[in-house]
């Protein structure tokens, strides 16, 4: 349970660090890890995002539900977290999750509600609800459902690149180690990750990694903050300002997960 909550809380930490990069092109800018950083800016819609899944454990009406009063409500934000919605959840919850299939609707979104899928034992066919709730495409079944396989075998396995080397086998996926690109596309996301993770050797240095290249360092950095979190674990002595508000989603989600702590 200590490598989920860190995962989880390196997520948010990703998240709010990556943040004041989104957007700027690479080489533009230098972030510097501060010992105030973690009095950092907002996080974005992708920790909305996150809690309106934590907040559903695993009902997919419940999740559906949680993203309604995000968007109509106004709920899982605050003065810490940003309301950020992308065009494609909009859409979804506007068409109350009738979804279009589309390549278009291929953006990395559904990778924010749908990674706490990866500490369940649902199957594929039952996850793939999940993320057709928001983004209804081929490109967003096949990475997100591997991304979910990647963190299942993270938590499996000592050593990351046999991770790696078994969820590609298990969803028959070959992710371009070239591939550093910040994109907001579905496939660019889920390669940088993968890789600037790959690259760090601790926390701090993966997710470094991944918001030095700008574009999308919010997602990049929130998801690279997840693995990294429960790989190498987080140190936070002195907290998170304002993450009182988010906590109590994780510790929720953890007692879900184990009523026994």
């Amino acid at each position: 349970m200590e490598k989920i909550k860190n995962g989880l809380m390196g997520f948010i930490l990703g998240d709010w660090l990556g943040m004041p990069y989104r957007g700027k092109g690479k080489g533009t800018f230098k972030p510097v890890w501060k010992k105030s950083y973690l009095r950092g800016d907002k996080c974005s819609g992708n920790t909305s995002m996150l809690l309106c899944a934590l907040d559903s454990h695993y009902n997919l009406e419940l999740y559906r539900q949680n993203l309604k009063d995000w968007y109509f409500n106004k709920k899982y934000t605050g003065e810490n977290i940003e309301f950020d919605i992308d065009q494609v959840t909009q859409k979804a919850i506007m068409k109350n999750f009738r979804g279009v299939s589309s390549d278009s609707n291929s953006g990395n979104r559904s990778l924010m509600g749908c990674c706490v899928l990866a500490f369940s034992s649902l199957s594929k066919e039952e996850i793939l609800p999940f993320i057709k709730a928001t983004h209804n495409s081929r490109y967003s079944f096949k990475y997100t459902w591997f991304f979910i396989e990647f963190i299942r075998c993270l938590l499996k396995y000592e050593d990351k690149e046999q991770a790696l080397q078994q969820a590609q086998q298990r969803c028959d996926v070959e992710i371009n180690r070239q591939n550093l690109y910040n994109g907001s596309f579905v496939v660019d996301t889920v390669e940088s990750v993968i890789n600037w993770f790959m690259a760090g050797n601790s926390y701090k240095e993966c997710v470094f990694l991944a918001i030095n290249a700008g574009k999308s360092s919010d997602a990049v950095g929130a998801l690279t903050g997840l693995l990294a979190g429960i790989y190498y674990g987080l140190d936070l002595k002195n907290g998170v300002k304002g993450f009182s508000t988010m906590e109590p989603y994780i510790d929720s989600f953890i007692q879900y997960l184990n009523p026994t702590l």
